[in-house]
């Protein structure tokens, strides 16, 4: 397995509405990727950070979905207007219990 996180600092006082947009509208897009397997997304509300993971079954589905993929930037493009910034990183799956 393979996974993405993503980080980003968010506009103050935009958690709700990035939740909101994930939830909505993220996550059914990721759902819909071949070998996709998980996501989720982390809040740190008092530091307007936040910090999703997304788990898929092969490093080939991961890259099919990967920074260089329009794919994402329509992902991150919906949450576009809650970011200030963001960074992306590729990790190989050492454990997990899904």
């Amino acid at each position: 397995m393979h996974a993405r996180t993503i980080e980003a600092k968010l506009v103050p006082g935009m958690a709700d509405e990035a939740l909101r947009i994930f939830h909505e509208e993220v996550v059914p897009v990721v759902k819909a990727q071949p070998g996709y397997v998980s996501t989720a997304l982390y809040l740190d509300r008092d530091n307007n950070a936040a910090m999703t993971v997304s788990v898929w079954e092969s490093e080939e589905a991961e890259a099919a979905t990967s920074t260089s993929s329009s794919y994402l930037k329509n992902v991150v493009g919906k949450l576009s207007h809650c970011l200030v910034n963001r960074g992306v990183k590729s990790w190989d799956v050492a454990y997990h219990d899904g």
